[in-house]
């Protein structure tokens, strides 16, 4: 009688498979608890999000215009509550904007060169850091905050993809506008800083690893700045000219210095990211060009954002520092194993 032949265990589980299980269930927790936030807010306050369908709602809420509008849609078309729309995009969107950085990570040249003990780690820290991030999700939660985190993570995969032909590069530029249009509708102050970023990373040495060509990736990126920004000005000055920052003073420079309980939230949030830009500056990085393209931004927008918000309300950094989960784990695995990159610096010529 043939002896039954079965299939070891050491061929099928792999840190990517793992990583994928162990972010699932983390997302969906976060999911769960988000819906009950949710859920609380609409409880207390039935008439939450009606300001900004009726152009009353305070800067810069008022704006961001594109979640509550589909939101609100959907609820008066499928005859239910708002809240269990809002709860629906935003699980939609986590669950995507966490595979799409999790791909990102592994298609990088740290996560394939490294061992497979290496990947184990840099797959659970990756489960790990994105589970630290969401822990500030209500700080306070905001509808936008993870539709953005989604057009972030899914600008970062476009500007990651290996060049290809005519026609490819053409597919990138109409995708990179079309979710930096969508972005200006949600959150226009992370497009225009992202794309800022982009631009000028393609000054540098930097432009000639990205997705596009130098030229078309510096064409490219400055137009979708310039549209963030040219959609930023149409919806403040034309739509809603009468739209202010009620009793919050726009400018939170002097409040932030003064008020020191801001700064621990501040501080503990984005730790990672500050270890991380030492550790890419320390190693000259330039391989994942694509990240520390998206990096130049981050560091650009945390400026103004301690000049112009609360620094304490981390969920303001929130997309950003998802965008740049596979970063930060990328140097965690080059400080903890040997990649075989000779430490990936920069290649001259």
């Amino acid at each position: 009688m043939p002896r039954t032949r079965y299939r070891s265990a050491a061929t099928t589980v792999t840190p990517q498979r793992t990583a994928r299980w162990a972010l699932l269930a983390s997302l969906l927790s976060v999911c769960f608890l988000n819906f009950g936030a949710i859920r609380q807010v609409y409880l207390s306050f039935p008439d939450a999000g009606m300001g900004i369908l009726l152009g009353t709602a305070n800067a810069p809420e008022q704006y961001r215009v594109g979640v509550v509008r589909i939101a609100f849609w959907l609820a008066r078309h499928l005859s239910v509550e708002k809240h269990y729309c809002l709860a629906v995009i935003d699980a939609a969107c986590l669950l995507a904007a966490g595979f799409v950085l999790l791909r990102v990570l592994e298609r990088t040249e740290v996560y394939r060169q490294s061992r497979v003990a290496v990947q184990w780690f840099g797959s659970a820290a990756f489960v790990v850091l994105v589970q630290f991030y969401l822990m500030w999700l209500w700080t306070p939660q905001r509808a936008e905050t993870l539709p953005a985190a989604l057009l972030v993570a899914l600008m970062l995969w476009l500007w990651q993809v290996e060049r290809g032909s005519l026609w490819r590069s053409c597919g990138v530029v109409a995708g990179l506008l079309g979710l930096a249009l969508a972005q200006s509708l949600v959150r226009a102050d992370v497009a225009f800083f992202l794309n800022l970023g982009v631009f000028l990373a393609t000054l540098t040495s930097l432009g000639k690893r990205l997705s596009l060509p130098r030229a078309l990736a510096a064409a490219t990126s400055l137009t979708a700045a310039l549209l963030a920004g040219g959609v930023q000005v149409y919806l403040a000055r034309v739509v809603y000219p009468h739209a202010s920052y009620g009793h919050v003073k726009m400018w939170q420079l002097r409040p932030n210095l003064v008020h020191g309980t801001r700064w621990p939230p501040f501080v503990l949030f984005v730790a990672p990211v500050v270890w991380m830009v030492v550790q890419v500056v320390r190693r000259r990085f330039a391989d994942d060009a694509a990240s520390v393209a998206f990096l130049v931004g981050g560091v650009v927008y945390a400026g103004a954002w301690v000049v112009v918000g609360k620094v304490d309300e981390v969920r303001i950094f929130l997309p950003f520092a998802l965008g740049l989960a596979p970063l930060v784990v990328e140097m965690v695995m080059m400080r903890v194993g040997d990649v075989g990159l000779d430490e990936l610096r920069v290649r001259s010529g």
